[in-house]
This record gives structure tokens, sequence and C-alpha cells, in this order.
């Protein structure tokens, strides 16, 4: 499922938000998340 840019455009268009299709991508083809990503807001010191 939404294997290819163009499944993924149709839904789009259907309204179903981005974050919603990323979900639906991870748990129909499996993948698992075995880490949190580090999100980090660091501004450089001028």
């Amino acid at each position: 499922m939404l294997e290819t840019p163009e499944e993924r455009i149709k839904l789009l268009k259907a309204g179903i938000n981005s974050k919603t299709i990323e979900t639906l991508y991870l748990i129909y083809n499996n993948f698992k998340v075995v880490r949190n990503p580090v999100l980090c807001d660091c501004k450089p010191k001028l």
C-alpha cells in the first residue's frame, strides 16, 4: 500500500493530511520505529 507517489497524491487530494498518510505507510508496510528521533531547535551562537 502507498507504494507509488500517485497513491499518496490521491489521498492528499481526498483530504487526508500528510501525517496520517505517513502513519498508514508505516503500518501497512510493517515498519517499526526502534528509537525516537533526537529533535533539536539549535541556533548557532554568533
